[in-house]
């Protein structure tokens, strides 16, 4: 089979864990995972403070309210299980979902270049069947193995100016690009007398988008923040081979917040994503559908510990998946806590936070996971 025929297949064949011992999970359909470009201290509050965080990368014109260079590293681990009918399957996925780099410009300008994984795409599938290799009684077990390791990401150069902490503003340009490296094996468990066979291939992908996002506060207690992102086309190829084209989902994004307790913030966020514009990345028809993402929290002042006060954060979070699995929507609620604190004479802040995530799908099949995000900021 031509590589490029075939390696389409793979990447849109829905892969799961209802079929004899595959290894899937609702959240890896289609072309994957989205982690939304969240920091840890805004995962911790359901996602509230996202639009007025500067290490998350949803608004540009956040990172004007950085003050000092920074670089900010995220690790954040997911462990799933997923159940069916057919029994239960336990997976771990590692992910560096956030790099983010601060540089203030004078007493106005901020600039910040980031890396952020769009869409996560890394899962193994396992199949065994019985194959007829002569007569009616001639029979042997194969076991059809497809693996695929790889994601998007979205590459973010932002620009923001802001002359007080009452009004912000900013421009982000987007570079998205990744590949998909698909392994398709089929295994016999006789070697001498059948050969097992294994193929190999790489989907490239690539497009640009813009983005905006302004922050205004009339008073000390309560902030507005929006943001949006225009995307442009999203091509995929096989080799020197275009398979596809899509567009890259718009954003829209508002996040609030009250500060009119002292010691506490309280944070609402609601966004939604164009998903269904990547539909027509497959000729077949992708299963892609427009979602909400809706959230919130409470970050407050908490303990001393070792001299140094530590920022506690509770919230929840309900959203759409991109991608469903056998024609419905994929929605995932997610209860948080996280906590924050400073570090080497506040030169440096860890954030740690801990997200319990149930996935479900209108079906007998489904997922629950704990994501573990530690997010470590610098400033030199």
């Amino acid at each position: 089979m031509h590589k490029s025929l075939w390696a389409g297949i793979a990447l849109f064949t829905v892969s799961f864990a209802s079929r004899g011992g595959a290894q899937g999970a609702l959240s890896l359909e289609g072309l994957g995972f989205p982690t939304g470009g969240l920091s840890a201290r805004a995962e911790g509050t359901g996602g509230g403070v996202a639009d007025f965080d500067a290490l998350s990368t949803v608004s540009p014109a956040s990172v004007a309210g950085v003050g000092s260079p920074a670089l900010f590293l995220q690790y954040s681990p997911e462990f799933r299980r997923v159940t069916s009918p057919a029994g239960s399957a336990t997976t771990t996925t590692a992910r560096f979902p956030l790099v983010v780099g601060v540089l203030p410009m004078g007493e106005s300008w901020t600039m910040a270049l980031s890396s952020s994984t769009f869409l996560d795409r890394s899962s193994e599938t396992s199949l065994s069947r019985v194959e007829v290799v002569g007569g009616p009684t001639d029979t042997v077990t194969v076991t059809e193995q497809n693996k695929v390791l790889g994601a998007i990401d979205d590459f973010r150069l932002a620009l923001a100016w802001s002359t007080s902490p009452k009004f912000r503003i900013g421009v982000g340009g987007h570079a998205f690009a990744g590949s998909n490296r698909i392994t398709f094996s089929q295994l016999f468990p006789d070697s001498t007398k059948f050969i097992s066979s294994s193929q190999a291939g790489r989907i490239s992908y690539a497009g640009f988008a813009a983005s905006v996002g302004m922050e205004f506060r009339p008073s000390r207690v309560i902030g507005f923040a929006i943001s949006g992102r225009k995307g442009g086309d999203l091509r995929a190829q096989s080799g020197d081979t275009a398979i596809g084209k899509g567009r890259l989902p718009d954003h829209y994004s508002g996040s609030v917040t009250f500060e009119g307790i002292p010691g506490v913030i309280v944070s609402a966020r609601a966004a939604h994503d164009n998903w269904s514009s990547l539909a027509s990345l497959s000729s077949s028809g992708i299963q892609a559908f427009d979602g909400w993402d809706i959230g919130g929290g409470v970050e407050a002042t908490g303990p001393r510990i070792m001299q140094r006060i530590v920022t506690v954060r509770a919230g929840a979070r309900f959203r759409t998946l991109p991608f469903g699995f056998n024609g419905e929507k994929v929605s995932e609620k997610t209860f948080a806590a996280g906590l924050g604190a400073p570090l080497t004479r506040d030169r440096a802040s860890l954030d740690i936070a801990i997200q319990r995530a149930a996935r479900t799908a209108g079906s007998d099949v489904k997922e629950r996971g704990f994501i573990l995000s530690v997010g470590l900021r610098v400033s030199p």
